[in-house]
């Protein structure tokens, strides 16, 4: 949980276009009744959301910002004010009990007041169920409720979800200045180029530090990589013995495949001579480039895809193994001599 302060701050640090747009957008009376924040982790979707919360609410707004230290930011920071509510998944979803619970305190009228704000985080892993139980508050507003949705993946809303929002891109940080976030983080060196692609958020990055996680999981899955490109059956052994260990809970699977979507990224970039872009695994582009020099850019575009799909099934609760198991095999089809 941040302090009020980083609340503020980070919001203004990371968004500041966006906070200047809802600055003028609330002082305008045309704040909408529902939005989508996109963007990557870390790249200040929940704080901006905040930040709106206070602005509306705070008692002491000085030059369009809200002050952050009376009563009504402080406990918005908190997250201990009655009516701004935050729902996050509960597990590895949003359930349908926890948007009817939401549903319920739409019908109230406000503990302090008549505004509500409600804070969705995590949008995307809402079940069809608690995404369908959603959208009758969407299509039918009433009274001064503002919802907001916030989610790295909005592929993963249903469609008639994000109908109902408008959608907001965050904007992402400047790379040079996201690297010095992970150096101030401690993230190592050699780490640095794979940890930008996979978040923009610092404190995500310092747990995957912990117990050198990261360490071992792009150890891991480069081992798994090297494997699938040559192709070596020793790749459904080392899903076992080398990923299974590492995959020990929803999050670190969905990390682990990010991880393996940006090696087949690093594999496609090299096969075509992509000039300036910057490999995840720098160390191993030489490699890259002699595993893949006998495929042709279509093979690597199709594994490259099957990879991001990989993603989806994941999400659709196939377990992490049979889903590395099942990549193995359609990789090995796509990169078979016959192709």
């Amino acid at each position: 949980m941040q302090t009020k302060n980083e609340v503020l701050v980070n919001a203004e640090h990371r968004q500041p276009v966006l906070v200047q747009h809802f600055q003028n957008v609330i002082e305008n009376n045309e704040l909408a009744h529902a939005y989508l924040f996109t963007g990557a982790t870390g790249s200040g979707k929940e704080e901006l959301a905040m930040w709106i919360a206070m602005r509306l609410f705070c008692r002491n707004v000085q030059d369009g910002q809200p002050c952050g230290v009376c009563d009504e930011c402080t406990r918005i920071a908190a997250h201990e004010h009655p009516d701004v509510l935050i729902v996050e998944p509960d597990g590895n979803s949003i359930k349908v009990d926890q948007v009817r619970f939401l549903k319920a305190e739409f019908t109230k009228s406000g503990v302090e007041g008549n505004q509500k704000i409600f804070i969705i985080a995590g949008a995307e892993t809402m079940t069809a169920s608690a995404a369908n139980s959603l959208l009758k508050f969407l299509e039918e507003p009433s009274g001064s409720i503002n919802a907001f949705l916030l989610a790295s993946n909005p592929n993963l809303l249903l469609p008639t979800v994000i109908s109902r929002t408008q959608e907001v891109e965050m904007q992402p940080l400047a790379a040079g200045e996201l690297q010095q976030q992970f150096i101030d983080a401690g993230v190592p060196q050699h780490l640095l180029p794979l940890v930008t692609r996979l978040t923009h958020s610092p404190a995500e990055a310092t747990d995957w530090l912990t117990d050198d996680w990261l360490g071992q999981a792009a150890t891991s899955m480069w081992q798994w990589l090297s494997q699938l490109l040559k192709p070596d059956l020793m790749a459904f052994p080392t899903v076992a013995t080398a990923l299974m260990p590492l995959a020990k809970d929803r999050s670190r699977q969905r990390t682990l495949l990010d991880i393996m979507v940006a090696g087949l990224r690093d594999a496609l970039l090299e096969n075509i001579h992509e000039e300036n872009f910057t490999a995840s695994f720098p160390s191993h582009s030489k490699e890259v480039t002699d595993l893949t020099n006998g495929y042709t850019k279509n093979q690597l575009v199709e594994i490259t895809d099957l990879g991001l799909q990989s993603k989806q099934l994941l999400e659709r609760n196939v377990s992490f193994q049979n889903v590395m198991e099942s990549l193995t095999l359609k990789v090995f089809d796509v990169l078979s001599p016959s192709k």
